[in-house]
């Protein structure tokens, strides 16, 4: 995909112009894991999926990897991850490379959604992951938790990372996210779910600090740039309105 095609697809999902898209690299430019996601909780993925060598995973909207591939590297399993950010699959290839897990890995530059509508109904995976994108790749969720159950193996599984409303919070009626209970409720469409990760303040935590430390870095090297400073006023504050309002957590359902 050209990159300038792919920066103007993400400006529009988040409602910024394509010109700032680069700057979420810079932002995220110490982010490994680009979800409010513990390296502990990672760790504890692939005994529960039963992975092993020979199985095929895949991750839409896979970032940099940062969570699939040291899957591949523990369990050996083949890889495939799709993501619309060009800068993400880059880093995805290069750090496959400096691991050693370049031919166990396959990734695509392109619309999760557009690259579904290509393989559902003619190739299957043992695990799918799609974390904190569902809504993004399909604005009907309930449509996407079908799509990603139809590209689940049989008696393979689905990984859904969602945020959720925590208790007691209101949002606007046409907010996109749900409470924890219905969010289960609705992948439960899936299959059984027979995990849910939560690593609550912990997890925001980590998710934020390397970007704080992205964003001092840009106030600090380009200061008087008033519409990069706009935007990372209005990025601090929904990184920190987010994480009062909304919990994360992950599901692990198995397909029936």
């Amino acid at each position: 995909m050209d990159p300038q095609e792919a920066y103007e697809k993400i400006a529009q999902r988040l409602d910024i112009t394509p010109d700032l898209v680069p700057y979420l690299v810079e932002i995220g430019l110490d982010q490994t894991i680009i979800n409010p996601i513990l390296p502990s909780t990672v760790k504890k993925f692939g005994a529960l999926l039963d992975l092993k060598p020979g199985k095929r995973i895949l991750d839409l909207g896979c970032g940099k990897a940062g969570v699939t591939l040291p899957l591949v590297h523990t369990y050996k399993v083949q890889l495939t991850g799709v993501d619309l950010m060009p800068d993400y699959i880059r880093e995805a290839w290069s750090r496959a490379e400096h691991t050693g897990l370049y031919e166990m890995c396959d990734f695509l530059n392109m619309d999760a959604a557009e690259f579904v509508a290509q393989v559902i109904g003619k190739r299957r995976w043992d695990a799918v992951f799609v974390l904190g994108l569902l809504p993004f790749i399909w604005p009907d969720q309930k449509e996407g938790v079908q799509k990603l159950k139809a590209l689940a193996a049989s008696g393979g599984y689905v990984v859904i990372g969602q945020a959720y409303v925590k208790d007691g919070v209101t949002m606007a009626p046409d907010f996109p996210l749900m409470t924890k209970d219905a969010t289960t409720d609705m992948v439960s469409a899936a299959g059984t779910v027979v995990e849910i990760f939560d690593d609550g303040d912990e997890g925001w935590e980590a998710y934020k600090a390397p970007q704080r430390t992205g964003i001092a870095r840009l106030r600090e090297n380009d200061p008087d740039n008033q519409n990069l400073m706009a935007f990372l006023d209005q990025w601090e504050k929904q990184m920190d309105e987010e994480s009062r309002d909304l919990g994360n957590a992950v599901w692990v359902i198995k397909v029936d």
